[in-house]
């Protein structure tokens, strides 16, 4: 290698980590069939809140604040010669690319897939651009010839085109990030696509669309621009400006009132503690909190618990259909899958069905599927137009669990492996002992037609599907007596014999609860059964009656299961709209206790978490979801036109399921619709950070943000409210940056 070659593989990696560093800004969002919360502020949680609210009114062109700075975002080349000869060239660019991404990238919409799919993006990109009149035909002479003479690889033809535009470090960052922004809804898909969970080690698609956007800019520039007005912009894109004063006094005084609230109602009495003869453990979604309180109150021997929705069991379902997804978080990656049978009958109409939707959105079978199958859409058209039946799920007969890396092994290195992921799951429950006689696994879904955003009404945790899977999984496990041996052998966990699982699926459209798993009866359990199911009628019309007014329908449940179930409803439910709060305690400390549905409730007792494991996975994971979810809804409803996803009625679906578009075209609409977070004249959520309540010494919740920085970040950054408080909820304690502050006037006793 001679010096010439070196000093350019030096010059490139020096490219390419910088091209990194800003990819690295943004946040990944998931296809719309596991669409999951994600917090779009991901990449710049290293930094203090009003100082990004800063930042992103410069490269977004975001108002987080009210009262925050005006949006003033730097400006592209194309942004810059756009203006100068009076056409939307940056709208051009991102047209283009869009189209491009969604040929590449497609999901099996597309009839015709593209020739150049197998290659990485940019290489593909390049491939189809060298043959595109389209820039030509629009009055950009050359675009052909500019992309054959640019380099073979992203990070060179990156150095090279960045070494033209002599930009400082800074302005260079400030434009490359800008420059992302401009098609940010295809960098959050690729962002998805890099994630470690979910794409190849070293996948770069982010990198690569940031380096084809880039050649666009340049392109135009070259094209349309002369010397001088580059000249220009370089000066305009390098005035170092002040750093705006953002005033978070209005927020501050939002999330205190939501606080105070709180507070009130944790210092009421604690309500009287159940005789406890069936436990439900519930997803800690805010929407469980609500019927969780209906359920305690409509039979007094019920106790529940919250815990994360998919059971602690990080499992991927294959079905023998050839239907595959992950059932678990995005942070988390899976090492158990599940065979979900379906009976034949069920295949055949799966399979028949997909079938028939592949000549459906043919480009050429489309024309003859009206004269073969229209007769067979009038019965389902004629549903849809009087909604109100009930749509229940597609059950499986059998459910298999295996565990990586162990099912090939001797048969009780497989029971061990199950018996160590129930026994995670029910410490993580706080539940080793005092078993009840029946106990109730609560899965959620929603429900909803014609909506893209579905999956984002089910469950988060499992991957933005239903959870009834995963809590049928779990009760398998654990009415398995050869697992319970193990559990009481290697893990101290005695579960009683006559102590039955079930498990059941909390419609959180309609509020109905039933049971996805029913259990055998048994003389014993007989009894519980009928109780529970009871309790959940009774519960479903308390809840019904409180979500009522906020609909704006009475407490039907005819009505509402007509509104799950209406093609042209754009709200069926809220969702998580209103998430503010997220408290770890035991249940004894919010029984009762009227918090509003906006709270994360996850059943803690730091004085059973021994060496604080439980609480370390607390923090680490519910609440990083939790707040992901939280800054979701916070940037969908503080600046909808930058983070939010537009209007459902004109939403078009891109690619399969990849996103939709609002329209015709453009990029890809990130976040979550206007009818999420908006009745159309008032919003239905308030723009506030979560506030997160640990009952836990402050010496344990220290220990943990030792252990882990992303964590103290949020919380010295103020991207969370992270508060300590007794185990009467009277001491709060608030986590700044310069350590912990009394954060209320109420009395308590001093933590150690």
């Amino acid at each position: 290698m001679n010096a010439h070659t070196s000093q350019l593989h030096l010059f490139e990696a020096a490219a390419s980590a910088r091209l990194t560093a800003v990819v690295n800004r943004f946040a990944p969002q998931w296809p719309l069939d596991r669409f999951v919360a994600v917090n779009p502020f991901l990449g710049i949680s290293d930094i203090d809140f009003a100082e990004a609210a800063d930042h992103l009114a410069r490269t977004r062109g975001a108002a987080l604040v009210p009262g925050g700075p005006a949006p003033e975002p730097v400006q592209t080349l194309s942004d810059f010669v756009g203006a100068i000869v009076a056409r939307p060239l940056s709208e051009l660019a991102c047209n283009r690319i869009s189209e491009w991404a969604a040929g590449y990238y497609d999901r099996g919409q597309a009839l015709w897939t593209n020739p150049w799919r197998q290659l990485p993006a940019f290489e593909a990109w390049r491939a189809e651009a060298m043959i595109d009149r389209t820039p030509e035909i629009s009055g950009l002479p050359g675009f052909r010839r500019f992309v054959k003479d640019l380099p073979d690889t992203p990070v060179a033809a990156a150095a090279q085109l960045l070494t033209g535009l002599d930009l400082s470090d800074r302005s260079e960052a400030l434009y490359l990030e800008r420059l992302l922004a401009t098609v940010g809804g295809w960098a959050a898909y690729c962002r998805h696509l890099d994630w470690p969970t979910v794409g190849a080690a070293g996948s770069q698609h982010t990198r690569d669309l940031l380096v084809i956007r880039l050649a666009w800019d340049v392109f135009i520039s070259r094209c349309l621009a002369n010397d001088r007005d580059i000249d220009t912009w370089r000066g305009q894109l390098c005035e170092r400006k002040v750093q705006a004063t953002v005033d978070l006094s209005t927020l501050d005084a939002a999330e205190a009132h939501f606080q105070e609230t709180i507070w009130t109602q944790l210092s009421r009495p604690a309500a009287l503690a159940p005789v406890t003869r069936i436990q439900a453990i519930f997803c800690i979604d805010v929407r469980s909190e609500f019927m969780r309180a209906a359920l305690e109150a409509s039979d007094s021997r019920i106790e529940t618990f919250g815990f994360a929705g998919f059971f602690g069991l990080p499992i991927s379902i294959g079905q023998k259909d050839g239907v595959q997804f992950p059932s678990c978080p995005p942070l988390v990656r899976p090492t158990a899958w599940v065979c979900e049978g379906v009976a034949p009958k069920q295949g055949f109409v799966a399979e028949l069905g997909r079938g028939i939707e592949r000549i459906r959105k043919g480009g050429a079978s489309a024309f003859g599927y009206v004269d073969s199958f229209g007769v067979a859409s009038i019965w389902p058209l004629i549903q849809s137009l009087f909604p109100g039946r009930v749509i229940s799920d597609r059950r499986a007969h059998s459910l298999e669990l295996h565990v990586e890396a162990v099912e090939t092994n001797a048969p009780g290195e497989a029971i061990r492996a199950r018996a160590a992921l129930a026994a995670g799951f029910l410490r993580g429950v706080g539940l080793t002992r005092d078993f009840a006689d029946l106990i109730v696994l609560v899965g959620h879904t929603g429900q909803s037609e014609n909506n893209p955003f579905a999956a984002g009404l089910h469950c988060g945790a499992c991957g933005g599907r239903s959870g009834a899977v995963n809590a049928r999984v779990a009760a398998e496990l654990l009415n398995d007596a050869g697992i319970r041996r193990v559990l009481g052998l290697d893990h101290n966990i005695v579960i009683p014999e006559q102590t039955g699982f079930a498990a059941a699926a909390h419609n959180t459209t309609t509020d109905e609860l039933t049971w996805a798993e029913r259990p055998d009866e048994s003389p014993h359990t007989a009894p519980f059964l009928s109780a529970f199911e009871q309790a959940a009628r009774s519960a479903g019309e308390r809840v019904r009656a409180r979500r009522a007014p906020a609909l704006g329908v009475p407490a039907s449940l005819g009505l509402f299961r007509k509104r799950a179930s209406d093609p042209s409803q754009v709200r069926p439910e809220w969702g998580l709209a209103g998430c503010a709060g997220f408290i770890a305690a035991p249940r004894r400390l919010t029984r009762g206790k009227d918090l509003g549905g906006r709270v994360f409730l996850h059943s803690y007792d730091w004085r059973t978490d021994v060496d604080f494991k439980i609480l370390e996975q607390i923090l680490t994971a519910p609440v990083v979801v939790a707040s992901w979810i939280n800054l979701q809804y916070f940037a969908s409803s503080a600046d909808p036109g930058t983070f939010g996803a537009g209007n459902k009625v004109l939403h078009n679906v891109v690619s399969g399921d990849i996103g939709v578009v609002e329209g015709n075209g453009g990029d890809l609409r990130f976040g979550l619709p206007m009818q999420s977070v908006s009745d159309g004249a008032v919003t239905r959520h308030d723009p506030v950070r979560l506030t997160v309540m640990i009952a836990a010494p402050v010496r344990a919740i220290e220990g943990v943000l030792a252990r882990h920085d992303h964590i103290r970040a949020l919380a010295e950054n103020r991207w969370i409210r992270l508060m300590a408080m007794d185990d009467d909820g009277r001491m709060i304690l608030l986590r700044t940056s310069n350590g912990w502050a009394r954060a209320t006037a109420t009395t308590g006793g001093e933590f150690k």
